[in-house]
């Protein structure tokens, strides 16, 4: 028999039949509304049986306003995602510190983890939010998103409790630190010890966002405009046997200042010392081997370099599988004998864990020794936290000699003013992967961007082009006998030599800290301080003063892309309320308008070599106040040509409109023609003579079609004419 779909949503159907019906009457009566009522389910007597009580409050539902349902599954999800799993645990540690005595007994005789979840959330709202807090943390510690973990690499104050972390001081510092208007708060915790890691505490920092606003339609017909600063969330996670520092936040910016305050608040770090370290750990190598060398540094002899354990995730977090093997062993042998048949398919999942056996001399004393040193996938390994500070001083050596680590630094001021016309280029590309040689033909080093985590290292492309009696051809390309090398082979299974690899590495973009990074070099040229992103193509920058006016000011991407520029356009329609803005386009030569909105490209705005100084807010008024004048003072409908396959048709009382390609244009001139002439319209056999159409139709995308007719061109007297729209009648 088919299982019957609840009439609520899935989220919170569960809820209705996982729990007893007093617990989720208490809960919906704990719920506001928009207008800040609460909810008023029926009471549940004593004598109701369970399904009295849960009939009683599906009917209750089904009257209510099918918005308050949608609101209330939404939290349903987020109470079973803390009924289960991490989401359990992570409220229990909270419960287990928060909570006193008769509250905490209340909790714990809930009758399972779904009901302990939906009574915390509904008794005590503020502590169900730091566990959800904490939860979040974990899933980002793990998946390695919206993350960044620095190494207290310094002599520094210990911390034994919750009680050692001032938080106001710390809220305070944040707070000036991120420039922020609104108050900072703070929840502190302390996070037990688990199977992975050692005892911790934990710092949810929430802090206001930038200025929103949103048009606000009244019941009666009418609208306002709704200003609001939305809540943002910045966990941090103190880990000081690791001696290390995560912290978890949507901003890279938020990341990195939130690390440097605490370091300096509560670890008592000197404001003036050099950044915070951060590393990456990348165990890919060991994709094809588990062989390390044993390189011959000045003060010590490595003697022993094996890899004695290995974990790998099969296909979730919750399937590991683990080989360990003794100094005695080899790692490659162990493997290949055991699980030969399934050594391929293990090493493509990639390994997440690996320990490995050193053995050293010192040249100085000769004295011997052995260590173990483990590195999980990620930004994590356990050389940091060695005493010794001989060892963890060898222990980073060793892994940055085999490729496993490197030190993550954010790219300079002065980096990223010297490199930003190279990083518009990047951030306007279309996808999130580029090959090795788009640097290569700018001159810029992938390495620094890496090591900065604008882009990371993927892979290399198995086919690649190289040029042949002047011609660009395929090939092959296979791995070389030294590191950076690639051996190619052409078309026809010839051999092709041996190349750099350089072209043949593929990057990942880091899509987020790029477009933060950018975003931040134009605020800080500008004096700009609320940066709101409205999709992914587009940015608003806020309002600026351009001469005696203030405009809206946006930051657009990918306009050369036909459908990421109708994404634009609908999203600057629906702030027309603001009146006409000036546009920073990535791309070159952008059009003119979009809309009632002036474009200019942002690279006529840069230095001559490309780099960022004080961008001209003269420059950019002159410019805006040159278009619309153009746009605005027209008696006459014109096209005005840009390029040869680029041009602007502006019609007195319409906003401007785009032309892309030589038919566009065409065709429009010819209608301007007729709205001149005196004849005000065009046969379409003679309007579409020699574009290789039969209709203006064919000319446009669904999406610009239907922007331009009927506005800006429609039938004349029948079917058989078109002409300019019905703001060029004549009549």
């Amino acid at each position: 028999m088919a299982r019957r779909k609840s009439e609520f949503g899935p989220n919170l159907g569960s809820i209705l039949q996982g729990a007893p019906a007093a617990l989720v009457r208490q809960f919906l009566a704990s719920f506001k509304r928009p207008d800040d009522t609460l909810l008023a389910p029926p009471e549940i007597i004593d004598g109701t049986t369970d399904d009295q009580g849960k009939a009683a409050l599906s009917a209750y539902l089904r009257s209510e306003d099918k918005e308050i349902i949608g609101l209330l599954e939404g939290i349903a999800g987020a109470l079973l995602d803390m009924g289960q799993d991490k989401g359990a645990t992570s409220l229990d540690t909270v419960a287990g510190q928060r909570l006193q005595n008769v509250d905490y007994d209340h909790y714990e005789s809930q009758p399972d983890l779904l009901c302990k979840s939906i009574w915390m959330r509904t008794v005590f709202p503020m502590h169900f939010h730091d566990a959800q807090s904490f939860y979040a943390a974990r899933r980002y510690r793990e998946r390695r998103t919206y993350y960044t973990c620095c190494e207290v690499d310094f002599d520094h104050d210990s911390v034994a409790d919750a009680e050692g972390i001032p938080d106001e001081k710390l809220c305070d510092a944040v707070q000036e630190a991120l420039g922020l208007k609104g108050k900072v708060t703070a929840s502190v915790l302390e996070l037990p010890e688990t199977a992975n890691y050692p005892p911790s505490f934990m710092v949810a920092l929430r802090h206001p966002g930038p200025l929103s606003s949103i048009d606000n339609h009244r019941e009666e017909g009418g609208w306002t405009v709704h200003y609001y600063r939305p809540s943002h969330e910045a966990v941090l996670i103190y880990t000081p046997k690791l001696k290390k520092i995560e912290v978890a936040s949507a901003s890279g910016e938020v990341r990195e200042k939130t690390s440097k305050v605490f370091a300096e608040v509560v670890l008592g770090r000197p404001p003036s010392a050099k950044p915070l370290t951060r590393r990456e750990f990348n165990l890919e190598r060991f994709r094809s081997s588990f062989d390390l060398d044993r390189p011959d540094f000045d003060d010590v002899e490595i003697t022993l370099a094996a890899v004695v354990e290995a974990e790998v995730r099969l296909g979730s977090w919750g399937r590991r599988l683990n080989i360990k093997v003794t100094i005695e062993d080899t790692m490659e042998d162990v493997v290949r004998k055991y699980v030969a048949n399934s050594a391929t398919l293990i090493r493509s999942f990639g390994f997440t864990k690996i320990a490995i056996a050193i053995g050293y001399t010192r040249r100085s004393d000769g004295k011997k020794g052995t260590f173990r040193v483990s590195i999980s996938n990620g930004s994590s390994s356990d050389v940091q936290s060695m005493r010794d500070p001989f060892l963890r001083d060898l222990g980073f050596r060793l892994l940055e000699h085999w490729g496993l680590t490197q030190n993550l630094r954010t790219l300079t001021d002065q980096e990223r003013a010297q490199w930003f016309g190279f990083l518009l280029s990047l951030y306007d590309l279309p996808g999130d992967t580029v090959a090795g040689a788009f640097f290569n033909s700018a001159g810029v080093d992938p390495a620094r961007l890496v090591s900065a985590r604008l882009i990371a290292r993927k892979g290399r492309q198995v086919i690649g082009l190289a040029e042949d009696d002047d011609e660009v051809v395929e090939v092959e390309q296979e791995t070389g006998p030294e590191p950076g090398t690639v051996r190619q082979t052409g078309s026809f299974g010839e051999a092709d030599g041996l190349r750099l690899d350089t072209n043949a590495i593929e990057y990942g973009i880091d899509r987020a800290w790029l477009a933060e990074t950018i975003h931040q070099a134009i605020a800080g040229s500008l004096g700009i301080r609320n940066i709101e992103t409205i999709n992914e193509f587009l940015v608003s920058l806020g309002p600026i003063a351009l001469g005696e006016r203030k405009v809206p000011l946006y930051l657009a991407r990918r306009l050369a892309d036909l459908k990421a520029r109708e994404n634009v356009e609908n999203a600057l329609r629906s702030r027309h309320t603001a009146g006409p803005g000036l546009v920073l386009a990535v791309s070159n030569d952008p059009p003119r308008f979009l809309g009632p909105n002036v474009v200019i490209a942002l690279r006529d705005l840069l230095l001559q070599d490309g780099s960022l100084g004080d961008l001209d807010q003269e420059e950019m008024a002159r410019r805006f106040e040159a278009n619309r004048t153009l746009a605005s003072s027209a008696q006459v409908a014109q096209v005005v040509r840009h390029t040869p396959r680029s041009a602007t048709l502006i019609i007195p009382g319409l906003d401007p409109l785009t032309l892309d390609g030589a038919g566009q244009i065409q065709l429009f001139e010819s209608l301007v023609e007729a709205a001149t002439d005196g004849t005000g319209q065009r046969l379409t056999k003679v309007l579409m003579d020699g574009m290789g159409s039969d209709n203006p139709r064919q000319l446009f995308s669904s999406g610009a079609w239907a922007k331009a007719h009927p506005t800006y061109i429609r039938h004349g007297s029948s079917n058989r004419y078109w002409r300019l729209g019905e703001a060029t009648d004549t009549a």
